[in-house]
């Protein structure tokens, strides 16, 4: 019940032509990959708020080319940008 609820969020979040930034495919693999960190640590509930506030700010925030630059880089780009971005937004807690 719960992966249906992050299903359809997800959804309503990605599928807004208006807001659609990065495309699906990379959102839904950066959700699913954050979901999968949670459940390791078992934090899945509050994974799921934070996964969704993620995958909203990197929508609103970035286009596709640069979640593609800064997501599959080797130079720690991403914690970079995730420390900037998500931590007083989401309670995003980087470990």
């Amino acid at each position: 019940m719960k992966k249906l609820f992050a299903i359809m969020v997800l959804g309503l979040l990605i599928n807004n032509p208006l807001n659609a930034e990065v495309y699906t495919k990379n959102l839904n693999e950066f959700y699913n990959g954050c979901l999968d960190n949670a459940k390791r640590k078992n934090q899945y509930e509050a994974g799921v708020k934070i996964c969704t506030c993620t995958v909203k700010i990197i929508n609103a925030k970035l286009n596709n080319n640069e979640f593609e630059k800064i997501f599959n880089s080797d130079e720690n780009l991403a914690d970079k940008w995730m420390r900037k971005n998500l931590l007083s937004n989401c309670n995003y807690n980087i470990n």
